[in-house]
């Protein structure tokens, strides 16, 4: 499992660098400055970015079964953040990133087949005066990613061959004190 969820924000990370480009993004959204793709939080913050989270959030599985095996969810998150003097600059330029960010996902919601379903929602936003009279304006993209069937043949095989030494009175009913 943890092998998807590094491949589904490995992809993700390329596929924003690939629509970030500043000279893609400058033909797609004319005019607005192009943010920095990073993984994880920038130590030296620029002005524009987009961070893509390290460690995927919220995972969990569902009661649900296909093919024998638990779906499981987890949540990717894509920070945004716009700096500007002006404070309609700044929000419009998140609106951008935040646009660009979901025609990302509705381009490729399987994440390059990663996953099996991705779907974008804004968890949070807003504006803010900085200290340098400058606005920041910023947002929190959640990608909640369900993926099927993800436990691996071997994974299966090994549980699957546990379970038998258990019924046959193997390594489960050693030390029990009878």
């Amino acid at each position: 499992m943890v092998t998807d969820w590094k491949a589904a924000r490995d992809v993700l990370e390329v596929h924003l660098d690939a629509v970030f480009e500043p000279e893609t993004f400058g033909t797609l959204y004319p005019g607005v400055k192009a943010p920095k793709v990073v993984l994880g939080f920038p130590v030296n913050e620029p002005p524009f970015y987009a961070a893509v989270d390290e460690i995927v959030d919220a995972a969990e599985t569902s009661g649900g079964v296909s093919m024998g095996h638990a779906e499981v969810g987890f949540t990717l998150r894509v920070w945004l953040c716009a700096q500007h003097a002006d404070l309609k600059t700044a929000s419009d330029t998140l609106l951008a990133y935040i646009d660009a960010v979901f025609g990302t996902l509705m381009a490729d919601p399987q994440l390059c087949e990663t996953v099996d379903n991705a779907f974008p929602s804004i968890e949070t936003a807003g504006t803010a005066a900085d200290g340098s009279k400058r606005y920041i304006a910023a947002a929190s993209v959640a990608i909640a990613c369900t993926r099927y069937s993800a436990c691996p043949a071997e994974l299966y095989g090994a549980v699957a061959q546990s379970n038998e030494a258990i019924r046959q009175g193997g390594p489960a009913d050693e030390g029990d004190g009878d």
